[in-house]
């Protein structure tokens, strides 16, 4: 197979020596996966399993990309799994629902053509492989499907908070339309922001009781973005998942620490991988207290502002058609 003998004649041309002096770990480790990769593929091209072939390939050369980063100091590269249907549609372009004949929804990652079929209600492009038939979909996109339910959810919140002072107008509320008006938007704004810092902290302060515990982030890189510059350490869970932690620091003259002490919580068993996909997560060394402080701060501010916002919205419109 060409793509295994190319992928053996990267490694054999590629000037890195693991055994250099001062090396990082990390980098070898890099190193190390790509090799494994590489003799993973050529076994499983000995046992005509080209789609395995293509997948070992695939883990080795994200590997070589990650090693490429690390040398260069860069942001190690997003990794984009290869289309769900076939393997050799190459790396996916997209997240799409996908519903098995019998089984339950889900988002698989698609290549770019799946992810049109899909979209329109077809079948993906069949595998080649011998005895596989394409995964059955849906009878047809449901509306869920058809729209882009995120990207309206704004414009539909504010046609509806700007047409609530006119259906108040209409019904001859016209003190509270005007009141609505000039400063509705405070108390829905305040019950909105302490609303989301309440239940957030409150939630992670829940899950850092039952299962956090302290331990050791070990510094990854230093990278610099719009907000400025910043140091990244990272804690590694059992199954391999990495979570990251950033500080922001004053400048790349600031020496990072190797290792920085945060609080991690462990996810949950069976829960997606990665970063808010329901495994674990990684709070800095004051969460303990920040977290607290948080909810006893936002609590009163939440109670008063929704008050004031479920008197307004809908209470002066219920309170408009009660004869």
């Amino acid at each position: 197979m060409a793509e295994v003998t190319a992928f053996g004649e990267l490694l054999a041309a590629h000037p890195f020596r693991p055994e250099g002096p001062g090396t990082p770990p990390e980098v070898v480790a890099d190193w190390a996966r790509a090799l494994d990769a590489y003799e993973a593929a050529g076994r499983a091209l000995n046992h005509d399993d080209r789609e395995d072939v293509l997948r070992q390939l695939d883990d080795g050369r994200y590997a070589m990309a990650c090693l490429e980063a690390r040398l260069r100091r860069r942001p190690l590269p997003a990794r984009l799994p290869l289309c769900f249907f076939d393997p050799r549609h190459g790396p996916s372009a997209a997240e799409v629902p996908w519903t098995p004949a019998g089984g339950t929804r889900r988002l698989v990652p698609v290549c770019a053509a799946d992810e049109v079929r899909l979209r329109e209600g077809s079948l993906p492009i069949a595998s080649g492989h011998p005895g596989r038939r394409p995964p059955a979909l849906a009878a047809s996109p449901s509306p869920r499907d058809r729209f882009d339910w995120g990207r309206l959810a704004v414009p539909g919140m504010v046609a509806v908070l700007l047409g609530y002072p006119v259906v108040l107008f209409a019904l001859g509320d016209v003190m509270w339309a005007v009141a609505y008006l000039a400063a509705g938007y405070i108390p829905v704004g305040f019950a909105g922001m302490s609303g989301f810092y309440l239940f957030s902290s409150a939630a992670d302060l829940w899950a850092l009781v039952r299962r956090g515990h302290r331990t050791r982030a070990a510094f990854d890189r230093s990278e610099e973005n719009s907000s400025g510059h910043q140091d990244v350490h990272v804690v590694t869970d059992v199954a391999g998942r990495r979570y990251e932690h950033v500080r922001k620091v004053s400048g790349p003259t600031v020496r990072p620490l190797p290792y920085r002490r945060v609080w991690y919580l462990r996810g949950r068993e069976g829960a997606g991988e990665g970063k808010g996909k329901g495994g674990g997560k990684v709070l800095g060394p004051w969460a303990v207290l920040r977290l607290p402080l948080t909810v006893l701060v936002s609590l009163p501010v939440f109670v008063v502002s929704a008050a004031a916002t479920l008197y307004l919205i809908p209470g002066r419109l219920i309170l408009a058609l009660l004869p």
